[in-house]
């Protein structure tokens, strides 16, 4: 598996924790007071974490951070997991435009024991029937439909911050199936490199129920 948060929002803005501080500043009338430029550049950068985590109480606010992800390797499974989460937008690796690659996902429960060998044997004939199917002419669309769940998949995730959250919540938890809390897990700590705050942030905003 291959998580790498490739942009995040920012703008003319270096940390993108600014804009959560504006947006709560411009909710409280603030900028009445002090101009735009107070707050996007000096404002003091060690209270910046303070107005991050109590933003869980306003959390709008926190809409205005984006980020995207570039994940690789991992099932068609967890990725029918990871759209339902609908405030987001993904472009998944097309099975219809181009051709599948023989890779999967193995789940732990059955590497190593004596479901192994029949598992990778099952798999690897749906490959070479889809192999053989596109080779006489058959359509990609139409030869996918013999591919396992289990077969790997790339696509590009823009979530923001907000719901970000929220799927960390869901899919961090003792009840998420261990590869999407895999993929969560590697997220959060990619978002951790320009949000320092982020795990905490998490652990607020769960108790908080966002």
């Amino acid at each position: 598996m291959l998580v790498k948060l490739i942009a995040w929002s920012s703008g003319l803005v270096k940390d993108p924790r600014r804009l959560v501080l504006l947006a709560i500043k411009t909710s409280a009338g603030k900028l009445k007071e002090k101009p735009l430029e107070h707050y996007l550049k000096e404002y003091p950068e060690d209270r910046l974490s303070e107005w991050l985590l109590q933003a869980v109480k306003y959390p709008s606010t926190l809409e205005h951070i984006t980020f995207t992800f570039y994940i690789e390797g991992i099932s068609r499974v967890t990725s029918h997991q990871l759209v339902r989460h609908r405030i987001a937008s993904y472009t998944q690796e097309s099975q219809r435009y181009s051709t599948a690659e023989n890779d999967y996902i193995t789940p732990p429960s059955i590497a190593n024991n004596m479901w192994e060998l029949k598992f990778k044997e099952y798999v690897n004939k749906a490959y070479e029937l889809y192999n053989e199917m596109i080779k006489s002419g058959i359509p990609y669309e139409d030869a996918r439909y013999i591919l396992p769940q289990a077969s790997s998949t790339r696509l590009l995730m823009t979530v923001n911050l907000r719901e970000f959250i929220h799927i960390a919540c869901l899919r961090t938890s003792i009840h998420a199936q261990w590869e999407i809390k895999e993929l969560l897990n590697s997220m959060v700590n990619e978002v951790s490199k320009v949000i320092p705050e982020i795990n905490e942030l998490i652990l607020k905003g769960c108790e908080e129920g966002i």
